[in-house]
């Protein structure tokens, strides 16, 4: 939900303020992600309308939203019922995106490439902060700190051992 994360921040969007979000997604969002009113953490994950939402309303989407809680919160709630999806098949992985305010504002937005593809590549520090994002669940802070310097260097690290020990959970 990149467009989303752009849109929020550039914008400084004001949630309560929204008053209806037109979302046409491809084929693959439309299938794998098609549970409109999630109600576990879970299903938040295959749910566009809850991924739209929370990257509405708080920015980046990261595992550790994916909560019975968060899910289930009125504000997001409330804002995913003002999403309405079309299927078009031309988009692809893509996503075309207007959202209507109250005020009248309108803000427009089309991803023809989603952040990750190999046309649309992530820098190395996105990278790594989608790494830490999800290792932080598994390993510790040090760890991770540890295993993405090791990364920038990989060419050099002369032990792979060294590696393979920061990934694993020490007590």
């Amino acid at each position: 939900m990149n467009l989303l994360e752009e849109i929020r921040t550039q914008e400084h969007i004001d949630i309560e303020q929204v008053e209806k979000i037109d979302l046409e997604i491809g084929p693959v969002a439309s299938t794998a992600a098609a549970i409109k009113e999630p109600r576990l953490g879970v299903e938040g994950k295959f749910s566009v309308w809850f991924l739209a939402a929370l990257a509405l309303a708080e920015g980046n989407v990261t595992l550790d939203k994916f909560t019975d809680e968060k899910v289930n919160r009125p504000e997001l709630i409330k804002l995913r019922k003002k999403i309405e999806t079309r299927l078009d098949p031309r988009i692809g992985f893509g996503a075309r995106f207007c959202m209507k305010m109250k005020d009248g504002t309108e803000y427009k937005r089309f991803l023809a490439k989603p952040k990750g593809d190999p046309d649309n590549p992530l820098s190395f520090d996105e990278l790594s902060e989608k790494y830490r994002n999800a290792a932080i669940l598994a390993i510790s802070t040090k760890q991770i700190d540890a295993l993405i310097e090791n990364i920038k260097r990989l060419e050099k690290v002369e032990n792979m051992n060294e590696i393979v020990a920061l990934s694993i959970r020490q007590a």
